[in-house]
């Protein structure tokens, strides 16, 4: 009897043992499904959100920057030491994984697109990653939110993802410099992190490695990392412990890389260090002062909050006037806001760091993703003078901080309202947002279809701005609407006189309805504003051309120097050299464009032939 009941008791056992892959099986998928639905969501939610953005042109600066910019034709130009890389050395990386777009594409702009939206989903996979680690660290692992960590992390990316103020950073194909150096700079933070939080004993050289390559290669791409290694010392002095000379030993490379923005500067401008040379470099095209453009750069970050909070009446081309008084009613309104933003972090850190009536640890990340917000911000909204004091793919990097900020914020508020729930109504109240946030950015992606879209939104949105009028009126001209484009351009005109573009744009609108005596005055006036402005050059030679005012336009352009490689201005030179029986100048002007690829060196030998024809 006691065998007959030792069978069933090992039955019972092997039964169990033997029926675990099947009770567990279940168990796992439902597991891994739960850590899939966020990445599914967020790859759905993105795609959605910029699916209407692979067809849209190029836009802008990309027309200097890309479509005619020889150098990118050639990816090994910026390599170190090449043309590329010394054209834009501080920006090289960047420029490299362009010029590979059109390498591998040409150009094509739905290449530039999926390249741009790859790396913004990386950048948003980094967001998450940042969140989960920063909760692994000393002072936070003992958080009462650290259950919630992976569901604050998804929420923090989903908002970066979908937002449409990211949109100018993503669609907005040149922008790429700054979503690339984001994503360097996320990807040297969360490598930090690993390196710190490993287990003791383990090696973490790979780590440390890849994050400080990561930061020389941010430093490499756009000039908006440079103060990104103080963020990584913030989180340092914020959420670890231990003995300074060795964390500071830690830090000492990711600080001393601070120093290759200035380096490259320096050298590549052959300027010296003295104040003078110091002056120019920390300025760009403006000779606004510092401290006006500081005063204005305040109201820009409290729009830039405003447009986080609630990304309505988004814009290409902000119509924000300088300030030059911190006493203007919107410099002392921003400030005050600014200043209570800082002070609430002060706060919030100074109470997650007491020992007694203490506020939860996970406070620490609510302030310092208001002093990334802040020291991320600095390069460009500061006291280095540029000369749009606002852009919207500026606040890119500056976000990640506040939406970090805010789903750690919204993960105390579900603790709070939900309890043990809290991680499930964290990430479906996140969820919504990114999914409202989403169709707004689907619809924004629509605005940068074409110049034509684009500019007719930022003209309607500021009309008392010379730009977006005269950039709006050279897309009608463009899509062979001269009557509509005409009114804009002499808006622009109107509302900055010395604005050399809308000059130039009234003549080619003028030159192509024939009426040639007030366009060659146009284009003139535009030369006196502007005088190596090779395309008015150009247009100024055909308009004189079509007077049969030959000699002139050999005069104005005969060797060449003013048109900088302008096919149009070297067909037109070679026609008037033709019509003058030059044939000689016109076989060089031939030549001209044979070396500059331009189909019309055909054409221009076509017309050549034809002016001899009769002579037969």
């Amino acid at each position: 009897m006691a065998g007959s009941a030792e069978r069933p008791s090992a039955g019972k056992r092997a039964g169990s043992v033997a029926g675990a892959p099947a009770d567990q099986a279940p168990g796992a998928a439902a597991a891994l499904a739960r850590r899939a639905w966020p990445l599914v969501a967020l790859l759905c939610l993105t795609l959605f959100a910029y699916s209407d953005s692979f067809g849209a042109a190029f836009q802008f600066d990309d027309e200097r920057s890309i479509v005619g910019n020889p150098v990118l034709r050639d990816p090994a130009s910026f390599l170190p030491g090449g043309p590329g890389w010394s054209q834009r050395p501080n920006r090289g990386v960047g420029y490299l994984t362009l010029a590979l777009n059109r390498w591998a594409g040409g150009l094509d702009p739905a290449g530039y697109h999926a390249v741009n939206l790859a790396i913004h989903l990386l950048a948003a996979l980094l967001v998450q990653a940042l969140a989960v680690l920063c909760f692994r660290t000393p002072r936070l692992k003992g958080s009462a939110l650290a259950p919630h960590a992976r569901a604050a992390g998804w929420v923090a990316a989903l908002l970066f993802a979908t937002h449409p103020l990211q949109t100018e950073a993503v669609t907005y194909v040149v922008q790429r410099l700054t979503s690339l150096a984001a994503a360097f700079c996320l990807l040297a933070l969360v490598q930090y992190l690993r390196w710190r939080t490993r287990p003791a004993g383990s090696r973490g050289a790979a780590a440390y490695g890849l994050a400080l390559l990561s930061m020389i290669l941010a430093m490499r791409t756009k000039e908006i990392a440079f103060t990104f290694p103080l963020v990584i010392g913030l989180f340092e002095l914020c959420l670890f412990e231990g003995p300074w000379k060795r964390r500071l030993a830690g830090l000492a490379p990711f600080l001393a890389s601070m120093a290759i923005i200035p380096a490259t500067l320096l050298s590549a401008s052959g300027a010296r260090l003295d104040l003078g040379d110091v002056e120019q470099l920390t300025r760009v095209q403006t000779s606004l002062g510092r401290l006006d453009y500081l005063a204005t750069e305040l109201p820009v970050l409290a729009r830039y909050l405003r447009l986080l909070l609630l990304p309505a009446g988004q814009n290409l081309d902000h119509d924000v006037p300088p300030y030059h008084s911190f006493l203007a009613p919107p410099v002392v309104a921003a400030g005050i806001l600014l200043l209570l933003l800082a002070a609430g972090a002060a706060v919030l850190l100074a109470r997650a760091g007491r020992r007694e009536r203490a506020l939860d640890p996970a406070a620490r990340l609510v302030a310092l993703g208001v002093a990334w917000f802040f020291l991320t911000s600095a390069v460009e909204s500061s006291v280095i003078p540029i000369v749009d004091v606002i852009f919207e793919h500026r606040v890119y990097l500056p976000s990640v901080g506040l939406f970090l900020a805010a789903s750690v914020g919204g993960a105390f508020l579900a603790r709070r309202l939900a309890g043990r729930r809290g991680p499930v109504a964290l990430a479906a109240a996140g969820l919504a947002v990114a999914a409202a946030l989403s169709v707004a950015t689907y619809a924004r992606n629509e605005v940068w279809a074409s110049p034509l879209t684009l500019w007719g939104d930022a003209a309607a949105k500021s009309p008392g701005k010379s730009r977006p009028q005269n950039n709006y009126g050279a897309a009608l001209t463009e899509a062979h609407r001269e009557d509509e484009a005409e009114p804009h351009v002499r808006e622009a005109i109107r509302l900055d006189p010395a604005n050399a573009e809308a000059r130039y744009n009234l003549g080619r609108i003028l030159l192509l309805r024939g009426e040639y005596p007030p366009a060659v005055e146009s284009f003139r006036t535009a030369l006196d504003l502007q005088p190596d402005y090779p395309e008015a050059w150009a247009n100024l030679g055909a308009t004189l051309n079509r007077l049969h005012r030959y000699g002139e336009t050999v005069a104005l352009l005969g060797d060449g120097a003013r048109l900088a490689g302008s096919g149009d201005g070297h067909f037109n030179l070679g026609v008037a050299f033709a019509a003058l029986g030059d044939e000689a100048g016109a076989r060089r002007e031939i030549q001209v464009l044979e070396s500059l690829e331009s189909p019309l060196a055909g054409q221009l030998a076509s017309y050549l032939r034809g002016l001899r024809a009769p002579a037969r």
